[in-house]
Order: C-alpha cells, then structure tokens, then sequence
C-alpha cells in the first residue's frame, strides 16, 4: 500500500517478530520446472510443511536465540529509527503468537524511505481528523482500516 499513498501509519498495540522472505519459493519454482505439476505442488506442499515444522521446533527449543535472530533481522533494515525497541522488540517468545512475514523486505524499505511508519499505542477514541491515542496523542488519518478485533 506504501506504493499507493503519501504516508501510511501502521497501529499496534504491542511489537509483534517480523521476518523478511522472498515472495516467489525458488524451490518450488525449480520442482515445477523439472516434475509434473501434481509432483511438483506435492514435494512443495511438504517442503513448506517440514520447513515451518522445523522452524517452529527451534522457537520453541530455542526461544532466545530465535528471538534474537529475528530481532537483528529487523534491526539491520531499521537501524536508524529511533523508536526501534519500543515498535519491534515482543515482549513474548517466537511463536508465543504468529509471526509476520514480510514479502522481499518491502515494509522496511517502505519505512526506510519514511513513506511508511509504526506505532505503538493504544486507541482511546477516534477522532473527526483521526484517532487519539492513550498516550495523548494524535494521528491525523484520511483512512483507518481495522486489521484486528
């Protein structure tokens, strides 16, 4: 959406773990060029399965040094916002809840070039301009789409 508009705000709550992948599986890609499409969907589909099943397991062995992965896979792409630790560092472990994967890295580089930002905050009442956050302050908005409940 970045693309699209002049600035954009995302609002949490809470950090949530974010983690930069590529939107086009080149192993798959290279499954369908050498086997039929049902074998090719098949050793994917087990693929991502065994992949995620294993990442999962090293969150959950693991939750510090994952956690501190993650946390310097966001740092990198971030390094000079100010607000780094209060927006992207979870105060649960990996997989405590879902994590937030990020297609070619495009939500930071939207936020590198400053069409795009985050905020850490809570609703206290909308506004005619926007919404007013518990903290005190206010983000002016032509459009809130709400994302959860």
């Amino acid at each position: 959406m970045a693309d699209d508009v002049e600035h954009i705000t995302m609002l949490q709550r809470s950090p949530t773990y974010f983690m930069a992948a590529p939107d086009k599986d080149m192993i798959g890609n290279f499954f369908k060029r050498i086997f039929p499409q049902k074998t090719a969907y098949f050793l994917t589909r087990w693929k991502n399965i065994l992949m995620g099943n294993f990442f999962y397991n090293r969150c959950i062995k693991n939750p510090e040094k994952i956690k501190e992965m993650l946390i310097n896979g966001v740092r990198g792409p971030l390094r000079k916002r100010l607000r780094y630790r209060d927006d992207f560092t979870p105060r649960y472990k990996p997989w405590d809840e879902r994590l937030c994967f990020v297609p070619n890295a495009d939500f930071f580089e939207a936020m590198k070039t400053g069409k795009a930002s985050v905020v850490t905050d809570h609703i206290d009442e909308f506004t005619e301009n926007g919404i007013k956050l518990k903290s005190g302050k206010v983000l002016d908005a032509d459009i809130i789409i709400k994302a959860t409940v």
